[in-house]
């Protein structure tokens, strides 16, 4: 031991070392097996915690796959010939089945220029101007694709070759792919679109350096402008086409193999001709809905056996478990059950509870589920059964769309009132009568627009003869949609003729909706179309339930009792709508439960982080402990140590005493 001096320094008998050894020991024996206990529970209930912690996150994530109403909708498809047509449904998918029959692939337009001695030749010089489109039938026009934008490439001294002029086109990127063919016969330059449809179509206009457009010499070589018969010399390969199928007899045509505007949640794709129709089957998919209750069952019952496991009394030991009585643990149980034995009669008319749909809450406190009575409510009353389960909502009329709903919005079901629908802003032209056709010359034919507050670049009006104002307005309607402004900012416009009158309507719905021309050149204005301010949108107005709503565009969101939930009147007419309910089910509520429990700011992580707080302060109790002992030991040490030698002082006097009565004279006959 420590700062112990060797036994019988003083001169005595004394164990100095081990009296004091033992004192220390019996002193400090007490407050050491108390710390020792309150580590052992302390570290067995972290250990608890743990445990508990993990299983509740495994039960919330079995939760995921019911928390959202989308999640009910579970689509199985089947093809009956898969190597010429598949089929793939998303969530928005209605069950259903459809015949289809392939009467034309869509494919990508294929240009090739004539051929060249070589590669490496030097074409010409000038501007190539890369337009897609189609040609309309009628009146001769190209006809540009809202969706794409011209591409001008400017070809020099450097890159006028044919290998040059394929790699400026491929770098430049713009859904143009190049490259370079020996056929035998010489050199060739390959164009072909990378997007298939007949709207894709290819214009390639020339601008010549030699000042000659339309020549069979220079750049020209590779001009194709169908518009033009006398400016074509690339040679289609390959037209530009649309995919032609019939479903269900109703003949469809789709810019590419992939159908997906069709049918509503359903994507059709086409591999091949068909010679015989294939049929296409979506099917709900009521075991997979069910198979994911029964995995929440599954999981809930575990939970329920930890807790048992860490809180309550072991029947066979009669031990109770280490987080037995803790608070936190017993209020999460009490809230678990609570929700799972929740009432659902304010938004569901014949299914109000788990009970309701087969699911049986036990004496012990685990649920047991009725296969039979659960399949027959998931095929008979989805919608209700969603419900039950996830955040959802629901509206009866089906032109009104329930949008969302905030945190704090509460469960019920409200009635819609509809007392005005929303509308586009639009800009009505001057009325310039009924004409057969319209032109627009070259040069100043340009306007700029305002629309729902976004003020557009310069949109030029293509110079043509239009062959009527159906063909104009579409020309126009492109040209604005294409402006690089609008395009940024999410800005497009509907334009029509109208009984001699030119209008432009904004595609927006509602009070920021509105369409202003601010500049027009005189060839514009000869089309009715002066600088003026149109006529703004509104919003729509009504209330959900007893109180009003705040409108924006289409969209109105609840007051009052409907707090925060909101819906998009997409159509019909005022008046009385119906209603829209919203629920918080039962695995939406249970989530939310646990994220207050098991989340970084959770309960059970403060807990947790107490325990950890309680280890550290048991381990300052003991260094405390030892420094105590350490000042009793060396306390005790001198003491010990003066007694020592105090005794051995004793010893040494008694035995001089001895010594000298045992000389006296007296002493010695005594013992003779």
């Amino acid at each position: 031991m420590q700062g112990i001096n060797p036994t019988g320094l003083g001169g005595s008998s004394l164990d100095v070392e081990g009296l004091v050894d033992q004192l220390v020991t019996a002193e400090g024996a007490p407050a050491r097996n108390r710390l020792d206990r309150q580590e052992v529970e302390t570290q067995s209930s972290i250990s608890a915690f743990g445990i508990f912690r993990g299983a509740l996150s495994d039960f919330q994530t079995s939760l995921e796959g019911l928390r959202s109403s989308q999640d009910f909708n579970k689509i199985s498809t089947v093809s009956s010939d898969e190597e010429k047509i598949t089929l793939v449904a998303n969530n928005e998918a209605q069950a259903g089945a459809y015949s289809v029959e392939v009467e034309q692939l869509a494919q990508s337009h294929r240009l090739t220029s004539k051929a060249f001695n070589s590669e490496l030749e030097a074409i010409g010089t000038g501007n190539l101007s890369f337009q897609f489109g189609r040609v309309d039938s009628n009146s001769g026009q190209f006809i540009s694709n809202n969706q794409a934008t011209i591409k001008n490439i400017k070809i020099s001294d450097e890159n006028n070759s044919l290998l040059g002029i394929a790699q400026v086109i491929n770098q430049a990127d713009f859904g143009i792919r190049a490259s370079i063919i020996n056929d035998g016969k010489g050199h060739r330059l390959a164009l072909s679109t990378e997007a298939t449809g007949e709207i894709n179509s290819l214009r390639l206009v020339v601008t010549d350096q030699d000042g000659r457009m339309n020549d069979a010499t220079g750049l020209s070589r590779l001009s194709y402008d169908p518009t033009q018969p006398n400016t074509m010399n690339m040679i289609e390969t390959a037209r530009a086409q649309d995919a032609v199928v019939l479903l269900d007899g109703i003949r469809i045509n789709n810019a590419s193999n992939t159908i997906s505007e069709a049918v509503k949640g359903i994507s059709i794709d086409i591999n091949a001709l068909t010679d015989k129709p294939v049929l296409l089957t979506a099917e709900f998919d009521v075991a997979a809905v069910q198979e994911s209750i029964q995995f929440f069952v599954a999981s809930y019952n575990e939970i329920v056996n930890t807790i048992q496991s860490v809180s309550g009394l072991d029947p066979e030991t009669g031990v109770s478990g280490p987080l037995a009585g803790d608070s936190s643990v017993r209020g999460l149980a009490e809230q678990i059950r609570r929700v799972i034995g929740a009432s659902f009669n304010g938004v569901n008319e014949d299914h109000g509870s788990l009970a309701s749909i087969g699911i049986e809450t036990e004496r012990n406190g685990s649920l047991v589920v009725n296969e039979g009575k659960l399949r027959t409510a998931i095929e008979d009353e989805l919608q209700q059964v969603t419900k039950l389960f996830s955040r959802a909502g629901a509206t009866s009329d089906p032109l009104i769309r329930y949008v969302s709903a905030d945190e704090d919005a509460r469960m019920g079901t409200h009635d819609i009132t509809i007392t005005q629908l929303a509308r586009k802003g639009t800009y009505i032209g001057r009325d310039i009568g009924q004409n057969d056709s319209f032109t627009v010359p070259a040069g100043e034919n340009a306007l700029v627009l305002r629309v729902d507050g976004v003020t557009s670049s310069k949109v030029t009006i293509p110079a043509a003869v239009y062959a009527s104002g159906a063909l104009l307005a579409e020309a126009l309607q492109g040209q604005i949609n294409k402006d690089e402004v609008f395009r940024r900012e999410d800005v497009s416009v509907s334009v029509s003729y109208v009984a001699g009158q030119m209008v432009i309507t904004s595609n927006r719905l509602g009070g920021q909706s509105r369409v202003d021309v601010i500049s027009a050149d005189n060839s514009i204005k000869d089309l009715g179309i002066d600088p003026a301010e149109g006529i703004a949108g509104e919003n729509i107005a009504g209330r959900i339930g007893r109180f009003g709503a705040e409108a924006q565009g289409q969209i109105l969101t609840g007051m009052g009792d409907a707090q925060g939930i909101k819906i998009e009147v997409i159509g019909g007419k005022e008046g009385n709508r119906g209603n829209v309910s919203f629920s918080m089910g039962v695995a939406e509520q249970l989530s939310k439960t646990l994220d207050r429990y098991i989340g970084n700011q959770g309960v059970l992580q403060t807990r947790s982080e107490g325990l950890n707080r309680r280890i550290e302060d048991i381990n300052q109790q003991r260094e405390q402990l030892a420094r105590r002992l350490e000042t009793s030991e060396k306390r005790l040490m001198k003491q010990f140590s003066s007694l020592d030698a105090t005794l051995g002082k004793m010893r040494s006097t008694s035995n001089f005493l001895s010594s000298r009565l045992a000389a006296l004279p007296g002493a010695r006959e005594s013992n003779n």
